[in-house]
């Protein structure tokens, strides 16, 4: 077993972000990390780095109902691109079911904690962008307006306005890094949440993917829309 870059972590000022647990190796693709966010939930996900030094971070946030394992593909796709891709199953869900909550169905929606420990653990790593589905979409760009010195992009699967008390107008409205966002336009889960961030983001550089049918979040993922986000990735994270 191998420690994975460091034993705890602060973030801003004397406020405890969280402590990483270890990184064991699960297969030939990916290492398994673990860490414990500072209210307390042991989150683990999913490491695929490239065998050469990498060029960044990608953490990647699953949707309702979904997991880590929804973005296996894409973080193959990642990799192969020279990043290490870091895909988390968030509070409550998959194997991140120990915490003060409850899990499962009832399992919590704000996730940023989770987010902002699973950032500090790989920020020595390089730059990092956050990819996020659905609900993991809003926190991710919740988290990102709150800390834009520690996120240089997003991409957003099928975010909304507001899921469960998840609210992003004001932070798209702040956030002013690259933003990428999909949605197909018989969503009726987003409805015309994506299109309104679009039109409200603050940023000079977003770009709204809005194509037919009514997939959501990872049904999103393809051949198509996953080279358009490794292009995104190459093109912003630097």
């Amino acid at each position: 077993m191998s420690v994975l870059l460091i034993a705890a972590i602060t973030g801003c000022g004397e406020k405890e972000t969280g402590t990483v647990v270890s990184s064991d190796q699960a297969t030939g693709e990916t290492r398994l990390a673990t860490y414990v966010t500072r209210d307390g939930w042991t989150i683990m996900g999913d490491l695929y780095e490239p065998p050469t030094k990498t060029k960044g971070v990608v953490l990647l946030l699953h949707q309702r109902g979904g997991s880590a394992e929804d973005w296996h593909a894409l973080s193959l796709a990642i990799k192969l691109a020279g990043y290490t891709a870091f895909a988390i199953d968030q509070r409550g869900t998959g194997r991140s079911a120990q915490g003060p909550g409850q899990s499962g169905e009832y399992a919590p929606w704000n996730t940023v904690p989770d987010i902002e420990i699973g950032v500090y653990a790989v920020k020595d790593k390089g730059p990092v962008m956050l990819i996020g589905a659905s609900y993991g979409a809003n926190n991710a760009l919740l988290y990102a307006a709150a800390h834009p010195e520690m996120v240089r992009s997003l991409v957003l699967f099928s975010p909304s306005a507001d899921y469960h008390g998840l609210k992003t107008l004001k932070a798209v409205k702040k956030y002013t890094g690259p933003l990428l966002i999909f949605h197909q336009k018989g969503d009726k889960i987003a409805g015309d949440g994506p299109i309104d961030l679009d039109r409200a983001s603050g940023s000079k550089d977003h770009t709204l993917q809005l194509n037919e049918g009514t997939g959501h979040g990872a049904a999103l993922l393809n051949a198509e829309t996953t080279q358009q986000t490794v292009d995104f990735i190459v093109r912003t994270l630097k």
